[in-house]
């Protein structure tokens, strides 16, 4: 039987155990926002840019269509 001393640092232990992986995750989730964040602003300028190229594609299709 363990004794009432060894079950209070059990459940210290324990205690600690759960904050520390309660603030790992916490730290994981928020990682985790900031990079979906920056994936949708990478996917954004990749949109816009693929647009330009196509106008300028355009426009030098019509620059020799016209010479």
């Amino acid at each position: 039987m363990i004794s009432i001393y060894e079950g209070i640092v059990l459940v210290g232990g324990l205690i600690g155990v759960y904050v520390k992986l309660h603030t790992e995750v916490g730290k994981l989730k928020s990682r985790v926002h900031v990079l979906e964040q920056s994936k949708n602003d990478v996917t954004e300028m990749l949109q816009k840019l693929s647009d330009d190229i196509q106008e300028i594609k355009l426009l030098l299709a019509r620059k020799q269509i016209d010479q």
